[in-house]
């Protein structure tokens, strides 16, 4: 579990994608094409949540001594949140969404003028929510692996 200078990036990021992400999730996919139905709604109480769980494996690295005195994370745990970020940056472009019934593009089939459609994309985004899932696990243990490990070698 090697510290690199490219987790430096993450270090920092981490804490600016937990609040970034929700808000593109729920609201700044409007912004690229998405037709917002109801949605947007959730954002003001799953966003909130959804900002806090994201913020947990950033506060457990905080508790890792070798990457807070470096400033920079764990390359195993800087690549596992480059996947979970992009993830849920594309399953904002992908995500059903629908208003009084009837369902909303989502601004990859706006994109494609309908050649991708809403059920495909409604596919699309079952997988990258196992990949955001499997990934926000990952990241989780590798931080708690990160704190434990930094807690042996204080011994």
């Amino acid at each position: 579990m090697q510290i690199t200078g490219a987790g430096r990036v993450v270090f920092i990021a981490q804490w600016i994608a937990a609040v970034v992400l929700p808000i593109w999730f729920f609201l700044g996919r409007g912004l690229v094409g998405a037709q917002l139905g109801s949605l947007w709604l959730a954002a003001l109480v799953y966003g909130i949540f959804v900002a806090v769980v994201l913020a947990v494996p950033p506060v457990l690295t905080l508790f890792d001594s070798e990457v807070r005195t470096a400033r920079s994370t764990r390359t195993a745990y800087s690549v596992v949140s480059w996947v979970l970020w992009i993830a849920a940056l594309a399953a904002a472009l992908v995500v059903p969404d629908q208003s009084e019934g009837e369902p909303l593009d989502p601004a990859l089939t706006v994109w494609t003028g309908g050649a991708i459609s809403a059920s495909t994309s409604e596919i699309v985004f079952i997988v990258l929510s196992a990949v955001i899932g499997l990934a926000y696990l990952t990241v989780f243990i590798l931080a708690i692996a990160g704190v434990s490990r930094s807690r042996t070698l204080d011994v």
